[in-house]
């Protein structure tokens, strides 16, 4: 009976908490600004139409509310490998090399994500010195700009765990449908 589980199926229950915790924090956060985005557009759009009164810096806080809602889910998406795909060549890949070209693809993203996370942290160091905000609400954006550098980072390590989940050949899909569920 236990020759016919999974190799991992032990560690599922831990690995679906690790998913859940993951999931928590990085979609989480997205749903909730998503959801003040809304509400927000909601009365911006009331407030001008119906009083005449637009909300003062409604268009600053949706570039920065749509930037932390991108970047929020990003390392979740990335672990998931639920970025939009073209599978054209994949009926032609063997499954040893199919293998091979998604640990590539997932490290030549981690080394993209880590050139993402290294640039944007020092983008938000020169805000901060300069003292960059937006015009009207004067919200810094040094902190925003670090905000994305850290996911993108985490997003990177990510990627770079699904390469390296690749090359060893392990099967995460016991791990991610008990997370699903």
């Amino acid at each position: 009976m236990a020759d016919d589980l999974p190799p991992n199926f032990a560690d599922a229950p831990r690995a679906r908490v690790r998913n859940i915790l993951f999931r928590a924090a990085t979609e989480g956060v997205s749903a909730v600004v998503l959801f003040v985005l809304m509400a927000m557009t909601c009365v911006d759009v009331f407030g001008r139409e119906v009083l005449a009164a637009p909300l003062d810096g409604a268009t600053e806080l949706t570039r920065l509310m749509l930037g932390i809602i991108v970047f929020g889910v990003l390392p979740a998406v990335s672990r998931r490998e639920d970025h939009v795909t073209v599978d054209l060549l994949d009926p032609f890949f063997p499954p040893r090399a199919a293998r091979i070209r998604e640990a590539l693809l997932n490290l030549v993203c981690a080394v993209a994500l880590s050139a993402v996370c290294w640039r944007v942290w020092f983008v938000g160091v020169d805000q901060l010195e300069y003292g960059d905000a937006t015009e009207f609400l004067r919200i810094p954006l040094g902190p925003v700009s670090w905000f994305i550098a850290v996911l993108s980072g985490i997003a990177a390590a990510a990627t770079l765990l699904n390469a390296v989940e690749h090359i060893l050949g392990r099967d995460r899909t016991v791990a991610q449908d008990s997370a699903i569920t």
